[in-house]
């Protein structure tokens, strides 16, 4: 009995205590046993306790960091501008005009900054609904194409239904639209597709571009939060998708070819309707 519960037991699970009545020697193997799951629930909540901590940790040096980098330049530019004023108070509308630009540019800046680790920290409540990915898709390439030299095209079948947020769909999609476009060398010619259709009971969506692809070496970081290959952003984009997609029960994963581009397909679902509610 004591070696078929020994395999049972998982870490980070509850473990369910042996009973035995007896104070002789396998009642006190028992005990040490009981004993020994109280330890390592005891562990595992320090552990789990301590990776939270380590998470918020670097999270707060990401905001902090993050932060900084606008603020730099607002400092300097208000700096050169005293020194205008003490030295060449005629050119002062001018240098002011310059400086609120870039400081209104700076505090937009900020602003995304805030926004997105405000998403990512706290998703608003879904609102759940039965969308037809379509319809979705299709008013996020229409957009997305009057605003870049991509060519952009959907091949999707006509009732495609899940059970999801119109809103946060729309932000799953426009991310990884964005993330496409972004990964396309300027020297090339950019072409993003977005294939939707059933299979095997769920609503797969691939999204290819012809952009140079995903090192091997940075891979396994992509969903992480922080992490990020861009010269600019939180790191937060591919992160907050992927916890979007989790709260509707799905997936999302990519393949790659360095130089070639990469496709990342999302899953949902699917939602099978009756004539009557297509109708």
């Amino acid at each position: 009995i004591i070696k078929q519960q020994i395999s049972k037991i998982q870490f980070g699970k509850t473990n369910e205590p042996l009973q035995w009545n007896s104070t002789d020697e396998i009642g006190n193997l028992v005990t040490e046993y009981n004993n020994m799951l109280v330890k390592l629930e005891k562990s595992t909540e320090l552990l789990a306790q301590s990776e939270r901590e380590n998470a918020w940790r670097e999270m707060a040096k990401q905001v902090a960091h993050e932060i900084k980098n606008p603020l730099t330049p607002m400092k300097l530019h208000i700096q050169h501008l005293q020194r205008v004023a003490e030295t060449n108070p005629q050119d002062m509308n001018e240098r002011v005009i310059k400086l609120a630009d870039m400081l209104i540019e700076q505090i937009d800046t900020l602003s995304h900054i805030a926004t997105e680790f405000s998403s990512f920290a706290k998703l608003p409540k879904a609102n759940l609904e039965i969308l037809n990915v379509l319809d979705v898709l299709q008013n996020i390439t229409d957009l997305f194409q009057q605003n870049t030299n991509c060519e952009v095209k959907l091949y999707a079948t006509d009732q495609l239904y899940i059970n999801a947020d119109r809103e946060q769909c729309l932000r799953v999609f426009t991310n990884l639209l964005k993330n496409a476009e972004q990964a396309i060398p300027e020297d090339r010619k950019g072409k993003i597709e977005v294939v939707a259709f059933e299979n095997e009971g769920w609503v797969r969506v691939n999204v290819k571009d012809n952009g140079c692809g995903v090192p091997e070496s940075i891979q396994q970081k992509l969903f992480t939060p922080n992490f990020t290959t861009k010269s600019t952003g939180t790191g937060l984009g591919l992160a907050m998708v992927k916890n979007i997609i989790l709260s509707f029960n799905g997936t999302i994963t990519f393949v790659t070819e360095e130089n070639i581009g990469t496709i990342f397909t999302v899953s949902f679902p699917l939602v099978r309707l009756d004539k009557k509610e297509e109708e």
